[in-house]
């Protein structure tokens, strides 16, 4: 009877372990279930409400565009006597509709040879008249349902009648991010793609780059040499190197060289060469300035005297003031030369004397 009791004892033990051993392992796949339903509703919910995956934009390049696709900008010649229609696709990936703008920006050449696009309405008029804006007509607003996409259609305006040439622009595709908090403030998207366009082909290289007005602008910590360098015919230009030289009449150490690398120039556009001087001040006299242009073998240089006055402002000059300059700094450096090696002969005169006095004194005594 204590046997049997004994095997019975030890089958519910080991019936009680089994049952424990069974409740871990549910215990454990539940959680494990949990844990990754958790997970995948992190991820759903961030793949809505992350603002900068709101809206997807991409061009649909055509065969005929003379850059690859990898570029990712349109590179085309304007239609010669009908209007050609070209897409660009956009897609809503929130989980709300999107308002969608949408506008042709016109390429402008910032300081050192930096472009940027701007809005029509702020692209300079007197240097550009016929922008590339001019030439495209876009949908300005519309809307994208969560999870539509759309085939927004850009239409080219025939190029005949209108100056031959490069026109540089860009499209751009903006909408406020989806707010996923109870804050007012919202972020904005936006994509830019360029649009590229020739209306046949205009030679130009950097022999058709101008120089323009120079100035010196006074700063609290120095002053900042200005060199305008205009571009007035509609090329496009890549990997310029600009060499200004401003020498002094009088000295060398007066003299200022600026040089930079200019990666693009738009077509149609004014922009400054500048350089910022610091811990010093302009000295006033007549200058040199010479300006070298260097894109490949392709060379131009542009030689004008200036003048700095006594307040710091730089006015035209010319090559006879300079030169008349130089030649009075040469005489005033002869007078001291001369000046010098009188006081050098007075010094070894003197040093001479004293020495032939002290030997006759020396001579007497003995």
């Amino acid at each position: 009877q204590s046997g049997g009791t004994a095997m019975d004892f030890q089958a519910s033990s080991t019936m009680k372990n089994d049952w424990q051993a069974l409740r871990l392992v549910l215990i454990g796949v539940l959680g494990i279930a949990l844990m990754n339903m958790f997970t995948f509703t992190n991820l759903v919910s961030a793949a809505v409400s992350n603002s900068q995956q709101a809206l997807m934009v991409a061009p649909v390049l055509p065969s005929d565009n003379h850059v690859g696709k990898g570029a990712g900008y349109f590179d085309l010649d304007l239609p010669k006597s009908e209007r050609r229609t070209i897409t660009v696709q956009a897609y809503n990936a929130s989980a709300q509709i999107l308002k969608v703008n949408a506008e042709i920006l016109d390429a402008q050449t910032g300081a050192n040879g930096v472009v940027s696009y701007v809005k029509a309405t702020q692209a300079n008029r007197k240097y550009l008249p016929i922008a590339g804006s001019d030439l495209v007509k876009i949908d300005r607003q519309f809307e994208l349902k969560p999870g539509e996409t759309r085939q927004l259609p850009i239409v080219l305006k025939p190029g005949k009648g209108q100056p031959r040439g490069t026109y540089l622009s860009a499209i751009r595709l903006s909408a406020l991010a989806p707010s996923t908090t109870d804050t007012s403030v919202q972020n904005r998207i936006a994509y830019t793609l360029g649009l590229v366009l020739h209306n046949g082909h205009v030679a130009g290289s950097v022999s058709n780059l101008r120089m323009g007005q120079i100035s010196l602008v006074q700063k609290r910590s120095g002053f900042q040499l200005r060199s305008q360098v205009q571009n007035p015919k509609r090329i496009f230009l890549k990997d310029v190197s600009a060499k200004i030289n401003l020498t002094s009449a009088t000295s060398r150490f007066f003299s200022l060289t600026v040089t930079r690398e200019l990666p693009r120039i738009a077509p149609q556009t004014v922009f400054d060469v500048t350089r910022l001087i610091t811990g010093q001040k302009s000295v006033a006299g007549e200058y040199k300035l010479t300006s070298r242009l260097k894109q490949g073998k392709q060379v131009r240089e542009d030689t004008r005297y200036v003048k700095i006055t006594g307040s710091g402002e730089l006015v035209t000059s010319s090559a006879t003031a300079y030169q008349i300059a130089q030649r009075k700094w040469l005489w005033v450096k002869l007078v001291i030369v001369l000046v010098v090696l009188l006081l050098i002969s007075f010094f070894i005169y003197r040093h001479v004397r004293r020495s032939k006095g002290g030997d006759a004194v020396e001579s007497t005594d003995r």
